[in-house]
């Protein structure tokens, strides 16, 4: 399970993960770093990286790009 959820005014970003999702996520950055630009997608949107929702019910977010470049 791997959510993002945006709290606080649209000021924090709230990512909540168990093992499987960490995983996941540390895969997701390992792979942006020779492919530059990546999306991690819910089920909701023809993905399987995240979760619809988050442990506590709510809406997550369903798209989140992940982009390097310009050090």
């Amino acid at each position: 399970m791997l959510s993002f959820e945006v709290t606080n005014g649209g000021r924090t970003i709230q990512i909540d993960c168990d093992s499987e999702g960490l995983a996941t996520l540390i895969g997701a950055l390992e792979k942006v770093r020779s492919t530059g630009h990546l999306h991690l997608r819910a089920p909701s949107i023809g993905g399987h990286d995240l979760s619809d929702t988050t442990p506590f019910g709510k809406p997550a977010v369903g798209d989140v790009s992940i982009t390097t470049g310009g050090d």
